[in-house]
């Protein structure tokens, strides 16, 4: 009898919650709802709390594979290539790599003061264990490369650590002068041909770059003495859609496939490098302005709070005068990089027109002007000298290519191509 109770009570309770349940979304349908679609609803609500699910568990497994770090993806050794760990300083090639090459951890994968004052103190031996964690050593005959895959976690920028931090990374960055060196299934790698920092100037070996992501990033790194055939088959040996998945925000670039002709492949890098810098540009000056909005209450209590030159703290550092959203950054960035690479790839269809030089050059000015001209951290259009608004107000005119034929008296002639307004477009 007491079973047939407590049965009764939990059958009476279910009818209730139900009950009030069915109400709530009939009152969502604007009392249409049915019963079959009441049905309906329950069925999409467990889906989509199964996808809530999913999405987590996905999010902790890529935690889990950032935190394990990215030497696994390191290129594989093809026929005649031998690798080393920087461990082994015995080996010729790994004593030419220490001696001569710069090997050095990346500012950004040093997560604390004392792990800092450890690498400082623990002399090469420290240095070496931190290097052997992201990077190995490649040699065939007499050709020699260090490759180095370190992940860049996001740049802290809410304690006085972290943006002093920030501030020395992009710092870093512009010290040097880089020309495009190649396109890698959606990955720009760069060379640097000189560091103003370096006394002399002249490198002894060969220093190219690449990142995938900004702000969180994956940064490849490769210092060589090979020519450009060797650096192209070691660097085409990655898996960049495995080290993409690495990040929070994917680059829809990378790992997809995207073929650059062989001789684009340089230009096609500086602009891709150039949007970085100019996306960079938008975080240092959202940094210039918290740095004039300080809160000292919130300074401190950051410096009390934060664990490490990665780590945040508990409070805003300008009190909520400074708004920072560095997610729209990285999805803005990567949104960017796949108009680019589009645009890239049209004008390349159109290797046979006789002015595609000019019209590269001319849609690569515009794609940055208009870039900036939707990032307020770079000022209005007035503020770069690039557009302007129509005397009546409306849309301004967009400047046209046209490779043949015409379209009457609203285009002209310049060089050996035409421009032509079109409003609106």
């Amino acid at each position: 009898m007491n079973a047939l109770r407590i049965f009764g009570l939990v059958l009476m309770v279910v009818l209730v919650i139900t009950g009030l349940d069915y109400y709530q979304q009939d009152k969502k349908h604007e009392d249409t709802l049915s019963a079959g679609g009441y049905v309906d609803t329950i069925k999409a609500r467990f889906a989509n709390q199964q996808e809530v699910r999913d999405a987590k568990a996905a999010e902790r497994d890529r935690k889990k594979r950032w935190k394990a770090g990215a030497k696994s993806f390191l290129p594989a050794t093809g026929e005649g290539w031998a690798r080393y760990e920087l461990a082994a300083n015995d080996n010729a090639a790994v004593k030419a790599v220490l001696a001569g090459y710069g090997p050095t951890p990346l500012i950004s994968s040093i997560a604390s003061p004392a792990e800092l004052a450890r690498l400082s103190s623990g002399g090469e031996d420290a240095m070496l264990r931190k290097l052997g964690e992201t990077g190995m050593v490649y040699a065939k005959g007499e050709e020699i490369a260090w490759i180095d895959i370190s992940l860049k976690p996001e740049s802290v920028r809410n304690t006085l650590a972290g943006i002093a931090l920030s501030r020395q990374q992009s710092f870093l960055a512009q010290v040097s002068f880089k020309e495009g060196f190649a396109v890698i299934d959606g990955v720009a790698f760069m060379e640097v041909n000189q560091d103003t920092l370096d006394p002399t100037g002249d490198f002894p070996y060969r220093k190219i770059i690449g990142r995938i992501g900004i702000d969180e990033e994956v940064v490849i790194r490769m210092h060589t003495n090979a020519d450009d055939s060797t650096i192209h088959e070691l660097l085409e040996a990655v898996d960049y859609a495995a080290l993409n998945a690495l990040l929070t925000f994917p680059s829809p670039v990378v790992g997809q496939g995207n073929s650059i002709a062989f001789n684009q492949q340089p230009a096609v890098a500086d602009k891709m490098n150039r949007l970085y810098s100019e996306m960079v540009a938008v975080q240092e000056k959202t940094t210039s302005d918290k740095l004039s909005n300080l809160d000292v209450t919130a300074v401190i209590v950051n410096m009390v709070t934060s664990a490490g030159l990665n780590s945040e703290g508990l409070m805003d550092i300008t009190g909520g005068e400074v708004f920072e959203n560095q997610d729209v950054l990285q999805i803005g960035y990567g949104r960017a990089l796949q108009l680019l690479l589009d645009s890239a790839q049209r004008q390349a269809a159109l290797q046979e027109a006789e002015d595609v030089e000019d019209t590269s050059q001319a849609e690569s000015s515009g794609f940055f002007a208009n870039l900036k001209d939707k990032l307020p951290a770079f000022g209005g259009l007035s503020a770069i000298g690039v557009g302007s608004k129509d005397a009546g107000g409306g849309k301004s005119a967009k400047p046209v290519r046209v490779y043949k034929g015409g379209l009457g008296a609203s285009c002209a002639k310049i060089g050996s191509g035409k421009r032509c307004s079109a409003s609106g477009q």
